[in-house]
């Protein structure tokens, strides 16, 4: 492992007037989590994925019992920023320490065929199939699938890059639903890393659980479509993330330590 490993951490700092989105990217956060639960119950995909823990597995199963949702824990993990569907192979956990949080990480379904389905597939690292049962465009399995040997080399550490659209920098643009440069500051509206910044497939599906967003909570929902159309300066290096947005900076680990900066000016499309 690289001497310069930096241990994981998330850093939001408001810009002057605008201290209350520390709390609105929580609510976001939650807004996103309610509707990947909500795609599952309504049959918008097969499966979704839930982190149970010490805070929330009480309402969780109560919840997934009276909607007659079916949980399938797959693997034990520590607490840090996780883009969803990163493989555990490839460097996915933190190991857990005594006396640390800990959560099950595992799939959210409405049978039990389909959860022991997505087991199988995490266990044999069957991506494909994963991607499939968790909605995914085929286009963005795929792409996702033939960045796997590429980006996450398993002999050398650090991995190549963030995975954040491969090879882009300099000005972007594309849909908010394929924006997830705000991952791990809870503000997006898909699961998955899109093939492209214009990924039709990634819009339809965007739109659909952008859909079931307003219905929980339209007013939240429009600020978020609107922070992920809005200019947003994407900078890796040496570890850190940094993304400056019109309301906060955001600060998070990276997962390589690349010495060139790459850079992404992006600016979203609206509808």
């Amino acid at each position: 492992m690289s001497e310069d490993f930096i241990t994981n951490f998330v850093r939001t700092i408001p810009k002057q007037g605008q201290e209350k989105w520390m709390a609105k990217l929580n609510k976001m956060k939650m807004l996103f989590y309610e509707a990947e639960y909500q795609t599952v119950k309504r049959g918008f995909r097969p499966a979704g994925i839930v982190h149970l823990g010490n805070d929330n597995y009480k309402e969780l199963l109560k919840l997934t019992n009276k909607d007659n949702l079916v949980i399938t824990p797959f693997l034990k993990g520590g607490y840090f920023c996780q883009p969803q569907y990163l493989p555990r192979e490839y460097a996915s956990y933190k190991s857990i320490r005594p006396g640390e949080p800990f959560f099950w990480y595992g799939s959210l379904t409405r049978t039990y065929e389909d959860g022991q389905k997505f087991k199988k597939a995490e266990n044999e690292g069957d991506h494909k199939t994963m991607g499939s049962l968790l909605g995914y465009p085929e286009c963005c399995i795929k792409h996702f699938i033939e960045i796997l040997p590429i980006n996450y080399d398993l002999k050398t550490f650090p991995i190549n890059d963030d995975p954040i659209w491969l090879g882009k920098e300099g000005k972007v643009t594309g849909y908010p639903e394929c924006n997830q440069m705000l991952l791990c500051f809870g503000a997006r509206i898909t699961a998955h890393f899109s093939c492209s910044p214009t990924c039709e497939a990634t819009k339809k599906i965007g739109q659909s659980w952008f859909k079931v967003m307003k219905e929980i909570d339209k007013n939240l929902a429009k600020e978020l479509y609107d922070l992920l159309v809005a200019k947003l300066i994407w900078n890796n290096h040496r570890g850190i993330i940094r993304i400056e947005t019109p309301y906060f900076i955001g600060l998070t680990n990276a997962f390589s330590f690349m010495k060139k900066p790459r850079v992404i000016e992006w600016r979203g499309i609206k509808k």
